[in-house]
């Protein structure tokens, strides 16, 4: 899908570069941190598994005997002259251990059958060998912490000099060396230049304490490093989600800013209640859908950074391990998961199977009339088994597709995991990798499906996020029908009349015909009414006068004048409209009425109210002017809304008032009062009825009937019952008189 529009949105509207650079770098950071967790995992299992032992050179598979030999071989002379001279053995032995021939020293490596002949020796060398690894990949201190300077004496070198070689069976005797011992195991392998680094950086990590072990301090060293890395990836996950969620509601007030500033531009949205209920999914729905895509474009790079780090990670523990650990997992991705996608297949087409018979058997149900009518029982009563037996296959399916889409797949991915457990477990018993490197590898492929199911869902949100950029930017882009021109001039009050002269009006959305060449005048103080089976004609006609839309052909005058060329300001002082759609809204009951201008006080807001016949029940309020009422406050009724409402356009003291009439019931007594209302504002005044009552047609001046988009008929409401066969046609539902109203039936 083209993401142009999500690019646009983003340049248009995302104005925080700090937040954005902010929870980018601490997303990918806490990737990094959560790598390091892991590899402090592998420590941790590594010295609970060796307990930081050097293993003798006895204890070694006869493999990794031979691979000592071969690397004593290659050993310089000089090198191992003094690493023999530093494991303090006796002087008798320097000379043979330190110059032994390397084409001996190789045919015994390639027979390690044959080295127990030379166990002493061999164990000497291993000691030696341990001494040079560790000064070659740690430092000096590390190597003297294995094998302590030699003494003036040969013989009173300290017993840890030769710990390892001469151990007893007490295990509590064994040296614990802490990092060293993966050192010495790691040696010849690349990860040996990265560890020997850390411990070398480290000296805590393999420096002995009294009881001349290091485990202690190498444990809680470890303890204390991870405790940190798990707060610094704390305050990184914290720190990413506060700046992107910053970053997008930043965004999101911006956009519903400019959405809502538009939606008032537009006058399209006020034609039909669809373009408001456009404007409002835009503005709720739509925005939302943008601001997870923009949150998790901020923050979803870590997921692929974190599964190259993770994949990595596992094939540097053991590449064909790992290798054949991808593969299967692959296979069971490919194999289990089109499967199970099968199944779902079967689930939806089995969901909609079911809701059809289900369809068929209410409709069976429905029939008790025709089928006692006609006596067709037998005849229905075998429909009903076929339907019978067709929801109950189309159920089994569904059942069928859920039960076995999940389990099948965890079936599969079950045993592909013991294929690998037995893989891994070859692996280590050969030597091959060890038990630290298994559990890594295996939490390392666990942490995986979280980065990977989070692409998946960062492709979904990205796909809504940018289908709802265009639909936004689609409403963004739209013109409105209605501005001002610069020089636009000041329209007197009325005192003549308003004309319509050839009025189109089309839908600048659908390209619908709304209104087609409506003419007709209104004369100044004049009562009108109009009528018809349209509200979105009846609202569209009336909006003109305000110019909330502009006709498509066609002018509107007033005073002579088209309001085209007029200002807004000057227009809409003189109009006011008490329409069902805005009666009220979620404030205090004086904000309602004065619309929080104040330019009106509380005396001429209490004036009008009046006049409404409000001020009584609003007197009754729990706090008077100052209830808040709405869906967030008090309810009131359609009656005491509409009477509110009325209190606001009076207070403006218009020329022309719009009312379009409550449909629902009203009480006698609140009828009673809106009629003398309507009495005592009437006098000076230029008043659109949108008629629901028939007392209302019959007192009005003229009553003009919108059918089609056109003025199908116009004059007093006697006339139009002679003369109109469609007004004819209006039902007068008169049961009780606080349900008067009048309905249009075609």
């Amino acid at each position: 899908m083209d993401s142009s529009a999500f690019d646009r949105l983003r340049t248009d509207f995302v104005k925080s570069p700090l937040g954005q650079w902010g929870a980018f770098l601490s997303s990918i950071a806490a990737a990094v941190v959560y790598l390091l967790l892991l590899l402090l995992l592998y420590l941790f299992v590594d010295l609970l598994v060796w307990r930081g032992e050097i293993p003798p050179f006895a204890q070694l598979t006869a493999a990794r005997q031979s691979e000592f030999a071969r690397e004593w071989a290659r050993t310089s002379e000089a090198d191992r002259r003094e690493a023999v001279e530093r494991i303090g053995a006796p002087g008798w032995r320097t000379q043979r251990l330190a110059a032994a021939d390397d084409e001996e020293l190789q045919k015994l490596a390639q027979k390690p059958d044959e080295q127990h002949l030379f166990a002493d020796e061999w164990e000497d060398r291993w000691r030696a060998g341990v001494y040079l690894a560790l000064r070659r990949r740690v430092n000096q201190q590390a190597a003297d912490a294995y094998l302590p300077p030699r003494t003036s004496a040969p013989e009173a070198v300290p017993s840890r000099a030769t710990t390892a070689a001469d151990a007893t069976a007490d295990g509590d005797s064994h040296p614990r060396y802490g990092i060293l011992s993966l050192v010495v195991r790691e040696r010849n392998r690349w990860t040996a230049s990265l560890i020997g680094t850390f411990a070398a950086w480290n000296p805590w990590t393999w420096t002995p304490g009294p009881d001349l072990s290091a485990n202690v301090t190498y444990l809680t060293g470890l303890f204390i490093l991870g405790l940190t890395l798990a707060l610094i990836l704390g305050v990184l996950v914290n720190a990413y989600t506060y700046l992107s969620t910053a970053s997008t509601l930043d965004t999101l007030i911006r956009l519903r800013r400019a959405i809502y500033f538009h939606t008032y531009r537009l006058g399209a949205l006020t034609l039909q209640a669809v373009g408001i209920g456009e404007a409002t999914k835009l503005l709720t729905r739509r925005v939302d859908e943008v601001g997870t895509a923009l949150e998790y474009r901020l923050t979803a790079i870590r997921y692929p950074i974190l599964i190259v780090l993770l994949i990595v990670l596992i094939l540097l523990v053991n590449f064909w391990v790992a290798l054949s650990f991808l593969a299967l997992a692959g296979l069971v991705w490919l194999i289990g998961g089109q499967v199970a996608a099968h199944f779902r297949r079967e689930q939806r087409l089995g969901e909609r199977q079911a809701a059809g018979a289900l369809a068929l058997l209410k409709e069976s149900l429905a029939m008790f009339r025709l089928v006692k009518c006609y006596q067709m029982e037998r005849f229905n009563q075998n429909r009903v088994e076929r339907q019978l037996n067709e929801s109950a296959k189309a159920y089994w399916r569904r059942l069928r597709g859920n039960a076995m889409a999940g389990p099948l797949l965890a079936s599969v991915a079950l045993v592909a995991g013991v294929a690998l457990a037995y893989l891994a477990g070859r692996g280590v018993l050969a030597g091959e990798f060890t038990v630290a490197g298994l559990v890594t590898m295996a939490v390392a492929l666990v942490s995986l499906a979280i980065p990977i199911a989070g692409i998946f869902d960062y492709s979904a949100k990205m796909r809504r996020g940018r289908e709802a950029a265009e639909a936004i930017y689609e409403f963004l882009d739209r013109k409105g029908e209605a501005a001002e021109v610069a020089d636009a001039e000041f329209l007197p009050p009325l005192t003549t009349r308003i004309e319509f002269r050839s009025v189109t009006l089309k839908d600048p959305v659908s390209g619908e015909t709304i209104l087609d060449n409506i003419n007709f005048a209104i004369p100044a103080t004049a009562k009108i009414a109009i009528v018809g089976p349209s509200t979105v004609e009846k609202h569209s006609l009336v909006y003109l006068i305000p110019r909330f839309l502009d006709p498509t052909s066609g002018e509107i005058r007033i005073e002579d004048k088209n309001i085209r060329w007029v200002t807004h300001e000057s227009l809409r002082a003189q109009v006011a409209l008490v329409m069902l759609e805005d009666l009220t809204f979620s404030d205090t009951v004086a904000n309602n009425i004065g619309v929080g201008s104040p330019e009106y006080t509380l005396p001429q807001i209490i004036e009008a109210a009046k006049i409404a016949h409000a001020h009584q029940f609003i007197e009754r309020l729990p706090y008077g002017y100052e209830t808040v009422i709405g869906p967030a406050g008090y309810s009131l009724t359609l009656g005491e809304r509409f009477r509110i409402a009325l209190a606001r356009a009076l207070l403006r003291d218009p020329s022309i008032l719009i009312i379009e009439e409550p449909a629902g019931p009203i009480d006698e007594d609140t009828l009673a009062l809106l009629d003398d209302t309507m009495v005592r504002i009437a006098p000076g005044r230029t008043i659109i009825f949108l008629a629901q009552r028939l007392s209302t047609l019959r007192n009005v001046n003229r009553v003009f009937l919108l059918r089609n988009g056109r003025i199908e008929a116009s004059g007093s409401h006697h006339d139009l019952l002679r003369e109109s066969e469609h007004y004819r046609r209006l039902q007068i539902l008169a049961d009780a008189p606080s349900t008067e109203h009048i309905a249009l039936k075609d």
